[in-house]
């Protein structure tokens, strides 16, 4: 493993460790890093699959290319695919994430399972696919069986709902607004609210930037 992946997920872990401790101070700028407040308000497809979310955020970012250059980064996105283009020491096992295209990783399709760890033991169905527009990954989990639930289920006692959506807003003739959703639900007791609001929420915003900001770095500069 490289150095340089060790130091950048030490430097990540450091981020989302202060992010955590911060968040009762800063969570009003994080949840809406980068987005306009019309991007913050409007709706997203994705957003059905978590209906009553009790922590969402918007971020957004705008990339100097069209759709249909930045849409292959994202459907190769996965662990045992192409990473997921964040701390890869953190969520790719240390294996780097694709610098280039991967032909054999540009297939998916609903219903597909998007890795989420190296060993492939957990991941984030494919809700939602539309080609150079919208990727969305999202599910209902019953937390006391493990299995699929739904999250308007008024007898779901124990759960935890989550989506996750990349939003590509073609704005001119070569920029594109970047705008990733996240929106997750469970049950409200205060250990799940400490554990999903107080670090699964800093996490992901510290994950999902890096995110963001290497799919636009690829896009602008790799041909």
């Amino acid at each position: 493993m490289k150095l340089s992946v060790i130091l950048e997920g030490v430097v990540g872990a450091a981020a989302i460790a202060g992010t955590a401790i911060l968040s009762p101070f800063i969570r009003g700028w994080y949840s809406k890093w980068g987005a306009s407040h019309e991007e913050v308000i409007q709706a997203i497809p994705g957003d059905r699959f978590v209906p009553h979310p009790k922590s969402q955020l918007t971020m957004a970012i705008t990339v100097n290319a069209p759709a249909v250059k930045i849409w292959p980064w994202f459907v190769q996105l996965g662990c045992q695919r192409a990473g997921w283009y964040s701390y890869d020491l953190l969520d790719n096992g240390g294996i780097l994430s694709a610098d280039r295209i991967v032909p054999e990783c540009q297939q998916l399709f609903v219903g597909d399972l998007v890795k989420a760890t190296p060993k492939g033991d957990f991941g984030f169905p494919v809700a939602i696919i539309e080609p150079n527009r919208q990727l969305t990954l999202a599910g209902t989990m019953n937390t006391d069986t493990g299995e699929d639930a739904d999250p308007d289920d008024p007898d779901l006692a124990a759960y935890f709902s989550g989506n996750q959506t990349f939003l590509l807003d073609e704005v001119g003739d070569n920029q594109t607004r970047l705008i990733f959703r996240m929106r997750i639900d469970w049950n409200p007791k205060a250990m799940n609210t400490v554990a999903y609001r107080g670090m699964v929420e800093p996490l992901s915003f510290v994950m999902a930037r890096k995110t963001l900001l290497n799919v636009k770095r690829l896009a602008e500069t790799v041909i």
